[in-house]
């Protein structure tokens, strides 16, 4: 019972966003920037044109290609070429030097290739952290493991093949999954298999000699190109480790990955719960559990607080109510709820719906209504966005679906909402709906959240059969989070004035912190003070509310 191989040559599958590729000659005069440059001494630029000819080896270039070796006269002809662009000179003592222009362009490259890094390095982390968790017995979507694999392997395979890299001088040769570790099944076997490939070595050189292959165990392929997808999936697509073996077929697991393959092994043995076993979709969210944690915003103290609360009612009032997040402009409700629907979801898009309701939003938008045909023959009746996130709750009433309204009062929400405003609270009872006749009922595991402004002029008017549907919670303005949000990137003298500000008007001010978002520098309060929160002070004849005149008058960056 063999793991599975491919019966086929498998893709060459690289994750790696490509490094910069600058032109050759252009790089090599702009980075010797101060150096010697005249007859007899232009060894600056040649060693650069080395490196440039060696790292940006995968950019095509017209025309012959880049040699480090090229005569004097063409490396004159490149200098005068780009001192006619404006992007180098020569200093009276003989020296190279990059104008603004050409350090612009410097900047640029190293800025974008810095920046390619750091994407390459979170993208093999991210994916180190899925592969650490891959299940050999992974169920299909019948719910059974890979034929031939027994339905209690606990193995994680790629585990398996990384602690065979460490333990085996970074080097793995196709063979040695090929004969030995392809027919291991559990995590207790992954070490007396390490130690029958290292005494195979031990006692042949390193050497993978046919005549001595026999002693490693039988093979599951003749062909070791079935064996890759397995060094394509513990070297992430060429993240990790690089996709081509070497002459002698080995793999090397290099340097720059041994923290990240380390810090995996170091660390617990995933353990995926039961049903990761037996059930496709509870697999794929085990093995995307490191994803959704990277991808979810870090969380102060305040948001942890909000965020619990918002669950704990989700949990009391999910089923009978609409979970309303009440607050101004600016307080982070949406984010608060996108996060909150992102963990109900477990980051399925397809369990998640969203609308903003306004003030011609209808029924006909919301539930079902007719919409002109495709073929410009009439008009069609279709499911909107309810019935649809509805419809898909009821078809998967395991797993929670979400429906998340903003601006829940901005609309006339009584008749948008129709049928539902009684039976949000009646779920599984049946209802008829007045165009398709058809009956349905609300999904007992849809969970709606929804966001208002309570000083909207609509939201004052609320009928009280709507209110009473709604679980409300507030959402205040933050001083801390003036703090949280800005530490680090406005000066700490201006963000202490905006902060002492902002507590001394919290009570009357009619936005939230989130306004001041991005505020790097002083020109930015401004831009920000004359662009949203002045007119957010005044009436429609550009006068200064009487109730915000003291905050406006102490602001103290006008």
């Amino acid at each position: 019972m063999p793991w599975p191989t491919s019966n086929h040559e498998s893709p060459d599958v690289n994750l790696t966003i490509p490094d910069v590729a600058a032109p050759h000659y252009l790089w090599a005069f702009l980075m010797a920037d101060g150096h010697v440059f005249r007859e007899g001494d232009y060894r600056a630029v040649r060693d650069h044109l080395q490196t440039a000819v060696a790292a940006f080896s995968h950019r095509r270039t017209g025309g012959q290609a880049p040699d480090p070796d090229i005569s004097p006269q063409r490396l004159r002809t490149w200098k005068s070429a780009f001192e006619e662009m404006g992007l180098l000179t020569v200093d009276d003592e003989g020296a190279l030097r990059a104008t603004r222009f050409g350090r612009a362009v410097i900047d640029g490259w190293l800025s974008v290739d810095e920046r390619l890094q750091n994407h390459n390095q979170r993208i093999a982390r991210i994916g180190a952290e899925v592969a650490n968790r891959v299940l050999l017995a992974k169920p299909d979507r019948t719910g059974n493991p890979p034929e031939g694999v027994p339905a209690d392997s606990n193995l994680l395979p790629i585990r398996a093949i990384w602690r065979a890299f460490r333990s085996l001088g970074n080097r793995l040769h196709w063979q040695d999954i090929n004969r030995v570790l392809g027919h291991v099944y559990y995590e207790d076997d992954v070490q007396q298999a390490i130690d029958t490939i290292d005494t195979f070595r031990q006692r042949h050189g390193g050497v993978y000699e046919d005549r001595f292959l026999e002693e490693l165990g039988q093979p599951l392929t003749l062909d070791p190109r079935h064996i890759t997808p397995w060094f394509n999936k513990a070297g992430m697509g060429g993240l990790l480790i690089p996709s081509d073996m070497d002459a002698a077929g080995f793999r090397v697991l290099p340097e720059a990955s041994l923290l990240i393959v380390d810090e995996l092994l170091a660390g617990p043995v995933p353990h995926p719960p039961g049903p990761a076993f037996r059930d496709r979709g509870a697999y794929v969210r085990y093995l995307m559990e490191p994803v959704e944690r990277a991808h979810r915003p870090v969380l102060n103290d305040r948001d942890r607080e909000l965020i619990e609360g918002i669950l704990a009612a989700v949990r009391s009032h999910g089923s009978t109510k609409f979970i309303v997040l009440s607050g101004l402009p600016g307080t982070g409700k949406t984010r608060a709820a996108e996060i909150v629907a992102d963990m109900l979801t477990d980051g399925d898009p397809l369990r998640l719906k969203s609308i903003q309701f306004h003030e011609s939003t209808s029924y006909e938008d919301f539930m079902e209504g007719f919409v002109p045909r495709g073929d410009g023959q009439g008009f069609e009746r279709r499911s909107k966005t309810f019935r649809l996130i509805n419809q898909r709750a009821l078809d998967f009433p395991e797993k929670k679906h979400v429906l998340l309204i903003e601006e829940f009062t901005r609309a006339n929400t009584h008749l948008v909402l129709g049928e539902l405003l009684t039976f949000i609270e009646h779920r599984g009872r049946g209802f008829t709906l007045p165009l398709s006749q058809e009956e349905i009922s609300v999904a007992p595991n849809l969970v709606v959240l929804a966001t208002m402004n309570p000083r909207d002029r609509s939201a004052l008017s609320l009928d009280d059969a709507i209110v009473r549907r709604m679980h409300r919670i507030q959402v205040p303005s933050s001083n801390q989070s003036i703090h949280d949000m800005l530490t680090g990137t406005l000066p700490v003298p201006e963000l202490e004035r905006l902060a002492e500000w902002f507590n001394a008007n919290i009570a009357t001010l009619p936005f939230g912190h989130g306004v001041f978002a991005g505020a790097e520098s002083v020109d930015k309060l401004r831009s920000i003070w004359e662009g949203t929160v002045k007119p957010l002070l005044t009436d429609p004849l550009g006068r200064i509310r009487e109730a915000y005149q003291a905050a406006h008058d102490s602001f103290p960056f006008q």
